[in-house]
């Protein structure tokens, strides 16, 4: 009988998010949000499309007043702003300037003072130069995206406290944004969109750790809303990298037969499936 050949996860997980890198003019990261205007483009929607799935966030990190709070990917403050809301002290992290500057200029209209950020992808941090640990909660919110996810996981748990938690969210198949570049790429850009690695790779890495992570899956339904149908071509014109009239009018012949027209107007909408994955601080 043949010995079972164990599986790196690290190494699939690598593979795949190489292969979705190499998507032909795939943007993301700094690259895309470090750009201020799309950075406030996402933050004005932020709130909005976001707002069942932050409340949903906020109940599983049970945070408390003067709680400290690691915020990994934080975006333009899409859990950050709520979280020092509710009395926590926030760190934030994100590669993308444009983004931080927007969490920063939202955190400065509310008079928010319990937000430290911090410019850097998390495979750059020093936690001794730049984090101040430990943490009680550190939250990854889809923004795990590092290649060398086995070394990201252990990172994030030698920053938390001895009674602390580790909270991640990510995909467990496209959501709506990577359905929509499936259905377009290859028109687009004349090559397939190769899409990232799904929670069930990243289960396997953890497991492959010794951390026996809990797992809970839930529905992501999203809605995003246009005034027009040329208000969502400006939305996903620069996250698509579409450039020429000829891109746009494939977005915008996409967009005229799958906008839905309700009552506050055109909505994009689309359901997946993600995964809420979290574990205690490790012995």
């Amino acid at each position: 009988m043949k010995d079972d050949i164990a599986v790196d996860w690290n190494e699939v997980w690598k593979r795949r998010l190489a292969l979705n890198r190499s998507t032909r003019n795939f943007r993301e990261g700094a690259d895309l949000w470090g750009d201020r205007e799309q950075a406030r483009r996402y933050a004005a929607r932020s709130e909005a499309d976001h707002a069942h799935r932050v409340a949903w966030t906020l109940q599983d990190l049970g945070v408390s007043p003067g709680d400290r709070v690691l915020d990994i990917g934080s975006g333009p403050g899409t859990l950050a702003l709520p979280l020092a809301r509710a009395g926590a002290r926030v760190t934030a992290v994100d590669p993308a300037e444009g983004m931080l500057a927007e969490l920063r200029a939202a955190a400065e209209r509310e008079g928010i003072t319990a937000i430290t950020t911090v410019h850097a992808p998390w495979e750059e941090i020093d936690p001794d130069r730049d984090l101040a640990p430990p943490y009680d909660r550190v939250v990854a919110s889809f923004s795990l995206v590092m290649p060398d996810i086995r070394s990201a996981l252990a990172a994030m748990d030698a920053v938390v406290s001895e009674s602390g938690s580790v909270h991640l969210y990510w995909f467990t198949d496209e959501p709506p944004w990577e359905q929509l570049y499936l259905a377009l790429w290859e028109d687009l850009h004349g090559a397939p969109y190769h899409p990232r690695p799904k929670a069930d790779c990243l289960f396997n890495v953890l497991y492959g750790m010794g951390i026996y992570a809990n797992i809970l899956m839930r529905p992501m339904d999203e809605r995003t809303l246009f005034a027009t149908v040329e208000d969502a071509v400006d939305h996903f014109a620069p996250r698509m990298s579409v450039e020429t009239p000829r891109q746009r009018e494939v977005l915008r012949g996409y967009f005229r037969e799958h906008l839905v027209r309700q009552d506050d107007g055109l909505a994009l909408v689309g359901r997946s499936t993600y995964a809420a994955i979290w574990w205690r601080k490790q012995g």
